[in-house]
This record gives structure tokens, C-alpha cells and sequence, in this order.
């Protein structure tokens, strides 16, 4: 951990722009990033990514004008022509090359963004946590390379977050069961969309009967539910639909 964070350090060094990815169904910020890149006078975008995993996204819209940030999805390419068109203006400014490091913590899209922004496959792309080992420079334009990063986690952030951010794999989370229940309080329509009639342990046992996790003796196993819930949370199956 401590490499990967030199690393992602040594690209903001770097950079004349830094897009900080953050999961738009769980906007976290990094303060620390935000701190560092303000003391240097580097500009800081906050790319909302995964925006086609929100059905309503009012509260997002008011977010992203706060942070004068950019709402996009690497899958529907939603947010890419407004976020190349800001980088591009930007470097216009400076009349000159602009380095863009893109930042974030693991799993949020890094590494898909640069491909959707770039229009191929620039860099390497994985469902783990974590893939991306090194740096690589890529070409967006004329004017602007990008740069990938290392996935970092900041060990102060609560397990709950990381998790469902899936920056954190759940079989390592200590308590999947309040997780399970933190998901449901933040996205109430998860419960909906698995067809449970309550919110609580009640539903985690539900779910458990539901799918046959059961211990010996025909008891709900609710830890294993709750772990199957996140993961389908984690691989955008329980989106909203209607």
C-alpha cells in the first residue's frame, strides 16, 4: 500500500489536471487529495462515475454543480464529450501539453475511463480491485496525455464504504451483515428489487431461505446472504428499474 500511494502521489506531482474518480452511487471525496492538489494550484476535476447505475439522479446533478464536477458513465459514455471538451479547454489556457492524472480508489473505473475517453483499449482493465500495478501515459489528443493510477485505499475509510464502493472485496469485510443492512438504509429500492418485505436481519434471513444458504439444521445463514447481496450490489445488479 504504501508503493501504490508514492505512486499516486508521484503522477498528482505530475499533473497540471487530476480527475478524482469517485463511485456516483457513494460519492466520497478524498480530502487528502483535495488538500494537496489545492497547495500546488493543480486543478481537480471529481468525475462521478457509473452514473447508468442511478435511476433518479437529481441529488447527484446538485452534487456535481457543487463540486463543479462531471457526471459520467465509462459504459453509456455519458459526460465524455463534456469532459474531454473541459480538458481541452484547459490546456488551451496554458497553451501548452497538459499531463491529466486520473486518480481514485479501487475498482471505481480508472482504467475504463481512459479507454471511453481515448476511444480504444489503452489500458489494462480488470473486475478486481486493484489491477492496475503501474503507470502508463496515454495520448487523449495533441494537447493532453492521461495517466492511470493505482487503486489506493485509505485504511481511515469505514469498511462499510469500501465495500460498497467495491474498492474492498467483502469476503476480507469483518461485518457483511451491516453492511447488507447500510446498503439497504442508503438504497432503499435494493430491497424492492430482490423482492424482500423488510430492511432488517428479518430480510437478510428471507433472502437466506430465498436462495437456500442455510447452516445445519435448516437455520439462515444471514453473513452469506448479506455477502451475496453485496455482490450483486458490487456487479450493478440491483439498479433500479422502475
Amino acid at each position: 500500500m504504501g508503493k501504490a500511494l508514492k505512486r499516486v502521489f508521484k503522477i498528482m506531482r505530475e499533473s497540471d489536471v487530476v480527475l478524482e474518480l469517485v463511485d456516483a452511487r457513494f460519492p466520497r471525496f478524498s480530502k487528502r487529495i483535495e488538500k494537496s492538489l489545492k497547495r500546488r494550484g493543480v486543478k481537480l476535476i471529481i468525475v462521478f462515475n457509473k452514473s447508468d447505475l442511478i435511476k433518479d439522479d437529481k441529488d447527484l446533478q446538485i452534487m456535481a454543480n457543487d463540486y463543479n464536477g462531471i457526471i459520467f458513465s465509462a459504459k453509456t459514455h455519458r459526460g465524455k464529450r463534456k469532459l474531454i471538451g473541459r480538458l481541452e479547454s484547459y490546456a488551451k489556457k496554458l497553451q501548452k501539453e497538459i499531463k491529466v492524472g486520473v486518480v481514485g480508489v479501487p475498482n471505481v473505473g480508472k482504467s475504463k475511463i481512459i479507454n471511453t475517453l481515448v476511444g480504444r483499449k489503452s489500458a489494462r482493465t480488470s473486475a478486481k480491485a486493484g489491477y492496475t500495478k503501474g503507470s502508463q501515459w496515454v495520448r487523449l489528443s495533441p494537447n493532453i496525455l492521461l495517466v492511470d493510477s493505482p487503486g489506493v485505499i485509505t485504511w481511515s475509510e469505514p469498511e462499510e464504504d469500501l465495500v460498497l464502493r467495491n474498492s474492498l472485496d467483502v469476503d476480507r469485510a469483518k461485518d457483511p451483515v451491516f453492511i447488507a443492512l447500510q446498503l439497504f438504509n442508503e438504497q432503499p429500492h435494493v430491497v424492492k428489487v430482490l423482492g424482500l418485505t423488510s430492511d432488517n436481519e428479518e430480510a437478510l434471513e428471507e433472502f437466506a431461505k430465498k436462495t437456500g444458504k442455510l447452516k445445519r439444521g435448516g437455520e439462515p445463514n444471514i453473513k452469506e446472504a448479506a455477502r451475496m447481496i453485496i455482490r450483486k450490489w458490487q456487479k450493478g445488479e440491483l439498479e433500479e428499474t422502475n
